[in-house]
């Protein structure tokens, strides 16, 4: 309950009805809602250009809110992936733990307990959790640009629930040249 205590201080609801958490405009919705137009992006374009659109979206949100905390809050380092994955936790999309982070190396292993995307999806041949990779990325990349690193990165999602794991899995790893 103390976490939902702080989400609840930090949403602002302003006087033309933009929702805010801290400065970042939101939207609440369902998380079938979420799913059904995943699925439909699927069904409509397959699932190689689905997971493309939802791996590139999530990498320029995370990417946006990870400058934003940098900015606003002054955040830097591991600091700034702690706090994106603890207000993601907070809004929903699961509990995010960071198995390792490693700046200078461009690396970094995640894990999602009770992922929205996979629990509200069921089972699956694939891994479900398409707009994740990115996000890790991105937020990654952020942090690596603002700390000076030269390195690319990107994100991929190596286990996944709704394919029987316990929990979903996240490696973020250097761009191959």
């Amino acid at each position: 309950m103390e976490m939902f205590d702080l989400l609840k201080k930090r949403l602002i609801l302003t006087d033309n009805y933009c929702l805010r958490l801290d400065t970042v405009p939101m939207v609440l919705m369902p998380r079938w809602f979420f799913v059904a137009i995943k699925k439909q992006v699927e069904e409509l374009s397959g699932d190689d250009i689905s997971k493309q659109v939802y791996y590139n979206a999530g990498y320029e949100g995370a990417t946006l809110w990870a400058r934003t905390q940098i900015k606003e809050a002054g955040l830097s380092g591991k600091a700034i992936m702690e706090q994106y994955l603890g207000s993601a936790s907070m809004r929903g999309w699961g509990r995010f733990t960071i198995m390792s982070f490693e700046m200078d190396e461009g690396k970094g292993h995640f894990q999602l307990y009770n992922s929205a995307v996979a629990e509200e999806t069921g089972n699956s041949v694939r891994t479900v959790c398409d707009h994740l990779p990115g996000s890790l990325a991105g937020a990654f990349q952020a942090i690596l640009d603002h700390g000076g690193k030269t390195l690319k990165v990107i994100g991929r999602e190596t286990k996944c629930m709704s394919q029987g794991n316990q929990w979903c899995e996240f490696i973020v790893e250097p761009l191959s040249t």
